[in-house]
């Protein structure tokens, strides 16, 4: 009895005289082979034949199955690995710096490669040293980069360049762009640098006031009329001392933040104030006020008034009498 099962075959080739793609077996191994043929290995070789020859290739699909053979254009395989890069470009009429233009700012790395590109393309050298790194930073009027050694090694390391062929020149080592490296460049896109993107400023935040415990005291709770006008006191340092004096002689409190002095000071004395005035008048006068941490808070400072800032005050009041 004879085995009508059908043998699942694929061969191809990639030479001087174009690409040759040969598949046999069902419909569903034909297909999954010819999209592995065409992501992989066709634009490699196409790009490479291409590059020999000069000219565009011809790519023919010979395919074998239960269904009827199927045919592309060599036209659509070129297309879609067109590069990015314009290799139309006039090398004649273009020098290195320009030539880099369009390429947007570079690193290092992606600056040697590109020059060794251009090198090739406008002069047909297909291999490049240390030597002619440097000169590229030269002719491009860039800063030298500290270390060419590295700068290879780390494009070796990358696959975008390797070692010459077999030459006679042993030292500085020749390389030659690889086809990745080629690729690389044909369709590099210029990386958006920080110095491009619009710089956002951020409107801060107000910091909310945090709010005293004495900004609800009731001025005829103070028995103000024992103690002299804090108004007709012409010096701040008085005003302050007085205003102190008189919240803790009627027991309305005793510890003061720079906060509740300003808010005592400004809200309910009608005074005008600053913090750097607060701030001042008890850095000055250390003696007269005891200083402690808020409880619960190792950052902020309370006072109370000690007896020579009380006997300050008294001396005021009786001034006044």
């Amino acid at each position: 009895m004879e085995d009508k099962t059908i043998r699942n075959e694929v061969h191809f080739k990639i030479g001087l005289d174009g690409v040759e793609f040969d598949a046999k077996g069902d419909s569903a191994f034909i297909e999954r082979e010819r999209n592995a043929f065409e992501a992989k290995l066709l634009p490699l070789g196409v790009d490479a034949v291409t590059r020999t020859r000069g000219t565009p290739l011809p790519v023919q699909y010979i395919e074998s199955a239960e269904q009827s053979p199927m045919l592309l254009t060599a036209e659509g395989a070129v297309e879609s690995i067109s590069p990015i890069a314009n290799v139309s470009t006039d090398f004649s009429r273009t020098s290195l710096s320009s030539f880099l233009m369009s390429y947007g700012k570079l690193s290092d790395r992606d600056f040697a490669l590109i020059a060794a590109y251009y090198d090739e393309k406008k002069n047909n050298i297909s291999s490049f040293t240390s030597d002619s790194v440097k000169q590229y930073y030269a002719d491009a009027r860039r800063p030298k980069y500290s270390n060419i050694s590295e700068l290879l090694r780390q494009l070796v390391q990358k696959g975008y360049i390797m070692d010459a062929p077999i030459t006679e020149q042993k030292t500085p080592k020749p390389y030659i762009l690889t086809d990745i490296g080629i690729q690389y460049v044909e369709g590099y896109k210029p990386k958006e640098s920080s110095e491009d993107k619009p710089k956002v400023t951020r409107a801060r935040k107000p910091r909310p006031k945090e709010k005293s415990v004495y900004s609800e005291i009731d001025c005829d709770d103070l028995n103000l009329s024992k103690y002299p006008d804090v108004k007709s006191l012409k010096d701040f340092k008085e005003k302050m001392m007085m205003v102190l004096y008189i919240v803790t002689q009627e027991k309305k409190g005793e510890w003061f933040t720079v906060s509740d002095v300003h808010s005592l000071m400004t809200d309910i004395f009608g005074e005008a104030a600053t913090e750097e005035q607060i701030k001042g008048v008890f850095r000055r006068e250390k003696l007269w006020f005891k200083a402690e941490n808020v409880e619960g808070n190792t950052k902020l400072l309370h006072r109370k008034l000690l007896n020579k800032g009380k006997e300050f005050a008294e001396a005021i009041v009786q001034a006044d009498s």
